[in-house]
């Protein structure tokens, strides 16, 4: 059974991420299916834009518990690592606009693939935080980097640090998003928003997004590399491991 759905309309590429059972969590099976549509829409020349979001009441709890528990060695983790961070860069570097609509809970690396997109739409009822290091975990390397350059060095530090939970509000005011809807307007809202953007030409939209995004991309480019042998190092740990086992408990 696939782990994503999706559709096309007017031009609009959508990727509803679709384990609604699991909140949207992430598995290497899932994170492969999307890295493999992104590509196919990438070259499509009827897809001028993508819309992520997710099925159910939630947008992505992050990373799939029970895949980090399956990680028995560090190459393994190093694997998973370079999938999870290849994928949510393959978003941030698709030639082509990416809105997330952030449709409800989103947590840690779920959030982190709506920081890789160019707009952000939330539920107004709907909630993201952090909570990698109560995991004995980190984000990715990327997932870092965009939220640091979303809302800064200080607000970025406090959410990753606290891993607290902020609603749609503080969300909408510290500029993790871009827009706040109310459940019954979301979709409506985001067509309008799809509209407006499908009306500018294909390639003014690729150089606008790949020249406001190439202060990032650079950054990116060096951090990445690093980042997969940290999280391979944190699986080791007996810390990493307990807390795991006792995260929800």
């Amino acid at each position: 059974m696939k782990k994503i759905s999706t559709r096309i309309d007017k031009q609009a590429a959508y990727l509803f991420l679709n384990r609604p059972d699991k909140w949207n969590a992430m598995d290497a099976e899932m994170l492969a299916e999307i890295s493999d549509t992104l590509d196919r829409w990438a070259g499509d020349n009827e897809v001028r834009l993508v819309v992520i979001s997710g099925e159910g009441k939630a947008f992505s709890s992050g990373v799939d518990l029970k895949a980090l528990q399956a990680i028995d060695t560090a190459e393994e983790a190093k694997q998973f690592a370079r999938l999870l961070e290849e994928t949510s860069e393959k978003i941030f570097r698709f030639p082509k606009p990416v809105v997330a609509v952030v449709n409800g809970t989103a947590l840690g690396g779920g959030f982190g693939f709506a920081t890789a997109a160019d707009i952000r739409v939330m539920q107004s009822d709907a909630y993201l935080a952090y909570p990698a290091v109560k995991l004995g975990a980190i984000l990715p390397a990327g997932c870092t980097l965009l939220l640091e350059s979303l809302v800064g060095r200080g607000r970025a530090m406090d959410l990753l640090l606290t891993g607290k939970k902020v609603d749609a509000r503080e969300a909408l005011e510290t500029g993790l998003v871009n827009y706040v809807f109310p459940a019954e307007e979301l979709w409506p809202r985001t067509e309008e928003l799809v509209n407006q953007i499908l009306e500018g030409g294909d390639t003014a939209l690729r150089l606008t997004k790949q020249t406001v995004n190439y202060r990032t991309a650079f950054f990116l480019q060096a951090v990445k590399l690093y980042a997969p042998d940290n999280f391979a190092y944190l699986s080791q740990t007996a810390d990493w491991h307990q807390r795991l086992k006792n995260y929800g408990k």
